[in-house]
Order: C-alpha cells, then sequence, then structure tokens
C-alpha cells in the first residue's frame, strides 16, 4: 500500500498527514528548524523504531532560486502489528518554507508492506 498526503502548517501547528486504520497515524510538528514526527500504534501489537542513522539517508541538494524555498526531508522506518502478521512502514517527509505565506508545505509519503517473519 502506498500512501500521501500534504498539508500547509502555520510554525508550531500539529497535523496529521497519514493513517491506516487499525495500524498507526503518523503526525508532523514543526517548530523553528526542527521537525518533529509522532507516530502513534494503533496495532494491537508492538512498534519497533528502526535505529537512527538507518540504511536510508535523506539528502538535501538545491541551487539557484529554489533554496529559499529552504528544501528539507527526513525518513521514518518502523515495523509494528501482529506478531504473526508484522507490517513494516517507510515514511518519507519533504518540507518546504514558504515566506510570503509564513508556513511551512510539508509532504509525506509512506510505503506500508508485511514484513518478512524474523
Amino acid at each position: 500500500m502506498v500512501l500521501s498526503a500534504s498539508k500547509e502548517l502555520e510554525p508550531d501547528a500539529r497535523a496529521m498527514l497519514l493513517g491506516v486504520e487499525g495500524l498507526f497515524r503518523f503526525d508532523v510538528q514543526i517548530s523553528g528548524d526542527t521537525l518533529r514526527t509522532i507516530v502513534r500504534n494503533l496495532s494491537s501489537g508492538a512498534i519497533e523504531m528502526a535505529p537512527l542513522g538507518g540504511s536510508r539517508v535523506a539528502n538535501n541538494v538545491a541551487y539557484g532560486e529554489v533554496t529559499a524555498y529552504q528544501p528539507g526531508s527526513a525518513t521514518l522506518d518502523f515495523t509494528l502489528g501482529d506478531r504473526a502478521d508484522p507490517v513494516e512502514v517507510a515514511i518519507q517527509v519533504g518540507t518546504l518554507h514558504l515566506a510570503d505565506r509564513g508556513t511551512i508545505r510539508v509532504t509525506a509519503q509512506a510505503i506500508v508492506r508485511q514484513a518478512p517473519l524474523a
């Protein structure tokens, strides 16, 4: 399953971007230069977050006029759900600062798939 959502947020506002009933809810909040991500586990099993600095690295490269938008990105990976039927979630988040409006555009995309049994 692939999920995608985008919202324009005022600084310090918290918003739900993605959710799958019975699995998880993904919220974001931007405060200054910090992107806070909140994952609420809605499954019957435990959630296991991937270690920081994992294999997926988000690099930001911007040149010219686009630098005014201060693009940013982050990745987040976790596994959750019942032990007999675990689910892997990989989320990519992108941000653009819209100075003329005083807001930040936050876009998130997630891939949700069945995890291999350990």
